[in-house]
């Protein structure tokens, strides 16, 4: 065998460990999956075939999804109003979460990501003053919502 065939096969090998240790770190890098979550799901599955199997007429069963939605909505309503109860103001932009900035008037989702986005590029803010270098958030919003801020 020549030199340059056998270099050739060594490098092969060599670049096919590289890959495999590779694949082989990705693969440990990612998140484990909780059994737990695996076998609730089984039994949600499971409990969706015996409910299909069953003769339930169809008003039974849109009776039975009228119910639960009304209990979602209805608790979904109760923990959004438990969360508002639960901020006290002036919120401190250096701690607060994007739920907490969005019970603010005038502060949506995209803002309070927009806050916390540039919270963490500054490393904490030194005065309430800075979110106006934020887009959307001008002299008006600023003045709006200054009074529930505080460093």
């Amino acid at each position: 065998m020549s030199d340059s065939k056998r270099q050739s096969i060594i490098l092969t090998g060599v670049g096919l460990i590289i890959i495999g240790a590779i694949i082989l770190g990705f693969a440990l890098s990612q998140p484990k999956v909780a059994v737990s979550s695996l076998e609730s799901d089984a039994s949600v599955q499971s409990s969706q075939q015996t409910y299909d199997n069953e003769d339930v007429s169809l008003q039974t069963k849109s009776n039975l999804q009228n119910y639960d939605e009304s209990n979602y909505s209805q608790s979904d309503s109760g923990n959004q109003n438990d969360q508002e109860a639960s901020v006290s103001y002036p919120l401190n932009l250096n701690t607060c979460t994007a739920e907490e900035l969005m019970t603010i008037s005038g502060i949506g989702e995209v803002k309070a990501s927009a806050i916390i986005e540039y919270r963490e590029y500054l490393g904490g803010y030194t005065s309430v003053e800075q979110i106006k270098n934020i887009k959307g958030i001008g002299d008006k919003v600023y003045e709006k919502i200054s009074p529930y801020l505080t460093v």
